[in-house]
């Protein structure tokens, strides 16, 4: 007995719902800035979003490009948040809600490649969503930042 997936005419035909985008390619970021699209991006249909973020590192004392991100309910980012809670945990007491931010720290790739790049992998808590990176550092530097959804 076989079992075709749901939507399918086969057993073999269904593939993951995927879905790049381009947020910043190569764009520059001021130093000790942060900086935005000021564009929600959608997301909803999705499970899970996998954020690339790559810069520009020379030495590994640099100060490294971090990443906030906000989910929000519409385009125009009403009801957004950059702070969540969840009750996975079985918490005891109150809890407070945890910024989603990433440091970037730690991910120089070294010399010659002088570049540093993390994923964060976050699951999809509402239908839009805009990242602002942040250059720690005291220099101007390029970045990217790529979107992979995945169901």
């Amino acid at each position: 007995m076989s079992i075709t997936p749901q939507g399918c005419a086969t057993t073999n035909c269904c593939t993951a719902k995927t879905k790049t985008i381009t947020i910043y390619n190569d764009h520059s970021i001021p130093a000790n800035s942060g900086i935005s699209t000021g564009v929600y991006t959608e997301v909803d249909g999705y499970r899970y979003v996998n954020i690339t973020v790559e810069f520009e590192q020379k030495t590994p004392t640099e100060e490294p490009v971090a990443l906030g991100v906000i989910f929000a309910h519409s385009q125009d980012g009403k009801w957004g948040s950059r702070r969540y809670f969840t009750f996975d945990q079985n918490f005891s007491g109150m809890a407070d809600p945890q910024m989603i931010t990433v440091t970037g720290k730690a991910s120089w790739h070294g010399h010659p490649h002088d570049k540093s790049s993390y994923i964060a992998r976050l699951p999809v808590m509402g239908p839009f969503l805009q990242v602002f990176p942040f250059n720690h550092h005291n220099e101007a530097r390029k970045l990217s930042v790529v979107l992979y959804l995945t169901e």
